[in-house]
Order: structure tokens, then sequence, then C-alpha cells
């Protein structure tokens, strides 16, 4: 995990609350992002972004155009679910989807992103052994992407280590902030 800690890896952190606990794990590592997946508490996007904005983090903004553009934040999240044309200038958004497979992966492309989160890598709750993609398989599918991969689900202190056998530029979690 240090070795990580130092380099270009990409922490996102998905989030709809900044707790302590939170503010001290990102802290750790030099390429955070916090990318806010609640769009109901308008109070807890102002301290996040507050936070953001004082500590140089990028913030994003999970399936809400309007409420990125609103709060005049330049980097948008677009979920698997999210299925609707973003009208976005993509020169100067950052967009990041995620993806369950190759399908998606071309469908998001259409969508704008520039970068891609591929879950399951690792089995969660949700995720079981034979939904999880695991090292080999993740790599297989995205051994000829054009850009930046990004592993989400499953990460811990164990699995973190890992993801230096994959390709990625970087990883997403939830539970692993918390």
């Amino acid at each position: 995990m240090d070795s990580l800690k130092k380099t270009n890896f990409k922490i996102y952190c998905f989030t709809n609350k900044i707790s302590n606990n939170i503010k001290k794990k990102l802290l750790k590592y030099s390429n955070k992002n916090i990318i806010y997946i609640n769009h109901k508490n308008i109070s807890d996007i102002l301290e996040i972004k507050k936070f953001c904005k004082k500590e140089k983090i990028k913030l994003y903004i999970s399936d809400n155009v309007n409420l990125a553009k609103k709060l005049n934040v330049n980097n948008l999240h677009l979920s698997a679910n999210n299925k609707k044309k973003v009208y976005f200038n993509p020169k100067k958004v950052n967009i990041i989807g995620t993806v369950h497979s190759q399908l998606e992966f071309y469908f998001k492309l259409k969508q704008g992103c520039n970068a891609v989160f591929l879950s399951p890598i690792f089995k969660t709750e949700k995720y079981s052994d034979n939904k999880a993609l695991d090292i080999l398989k993740f790599n297989q599918i995205t051994k000829y992407w054009k850009i930046p991969i990004y592993a989400l689900a499953g990460i811990n202190q164990k699995n973190f280590k890992r993801l230096k056998l994959t390709n990625v530029g970087g990883c997403g979690g939830i539970s692993y902030f918390k």
C-alpha cells in the first residue's frame, strides 16, 4: 500500500458524507478524489466541496449533471445504471463511468467518458465469487482499452496490494474509507 501512495495511482472515495475517518484516510494519499453519490442533502455536498477545495482534492458529482453545473464542478461520474445522453462539453469536463462488461464500456465511451471503473474486481457482499472478476479476468477484459482504467469493488487492505498485478491507474471504494 505504501508504494501506491507515492505514485500517480489515483484513489477515489465514493461517499455521501465527509467524516473525520474519511478525511484521515484520504489525506494519506497524494492523488485523491471524492465522488459524491447522494444528491439529497445540499449541506453535505457543500461541506465536501469546501473540504476538497481546502485539500486540493478533485470532486466528482455522480449522475447529476445539473448539480455539477450548479456547483461549478467540472468532474462527473456516470454509474453503470446511467444510460442517459450527457449534455456537457467533454473537453472541459472529466467524465468517469462505471462498467461491468465490454458492452457497457463501449456505451460509456459514447457518453463521453475519458476513464472508467471496471467493477467488481474482488468479491464483496453484493458480488459473489462467480461475479467478481479477480486479477486475470480483469486484465483480459481491459487489455485493449485505450483510456485510464480504475478498479472498483472489494478493495480492502489485502486486495489493495493485489492491484499491483493489474494495469489499473487507480481504484475506488466505499467501505475501504469508512
